[in-house]
Formats: C-alpha cells, sequence, structure tokens
C-alpha cells in the first residue's frame, strides 16, 4: 500500500502531470493501470496523499514496535480512514 500511495505522490508533486510522474517512476507504469492511478492522483491531490502516507508511516512504526497490538484491526482501521479520506 506504502508503495502504491508514495507512486500518487510522486505523480502529484510531478511538474509534467500525473501520466508524466507515472512514466517516470521506477519501474514506470504504463497502460490502463497508469490512466487509472493517475485518475487517483488528480482525484486525491497532494495534501490527501500527504496524509495517507502519514497514517501509513504511523500504522508500520506502529506494528514493528513491541506493543501487543492486533495487526489486522490496525490496519483494517488504517484503510478505513484511507477510504474515508479518499471519499472527502
Amino acid at each position: 500500500a506504502t508503495r502504491h500511495f508514495r507512486a500518487l505522490h510522486l505523480a502529484a508533486i510531478h511538474p509534467g502531470g500525473p501520466a508524466a510522474g507515472l512514466s517516470a517512476c521506477r519501474p514506470p507504469v504504463f497502460g490502463p493501470r497508469r490512466d487509472r492511478m493517475a485518475r487517483q492522483a488528480r482525484n486525491l491531490g497532494l495534501h490527501k496523499l500527504e496524509s495517507i502516507l502519514a497514517m501509513l508511516m504511523d500504522a508500520d512504526l506502529d506494528l514493528r514496535s513491541s506493543k501487543p497490538i492486533p495487526a489486522r484491526a490496525m490496519l483494517e482501521r488504517a484503510f478505513i480512514r484511507i477510504a474515508m479520506l479518499a471519499r472527502n
């Protein structure tokens, strides 16, 4: 998930637009997948993508910590927050 949203973030900040940003990614994204990801980058926008990346980073750090946290529940909550953020 983090790799996907990092690619969307790179596409959103690329000066040539989202499609050019996805082509500049390594490995580059081609075909219908590039069109879908470019649409996602445009719809989410830079600020939402940065918030999503922060949520995923926090979840990753919590999962790697020594806290006794149910991993599945934490990931479900993170993805629900991402879905709610994407809807607004």
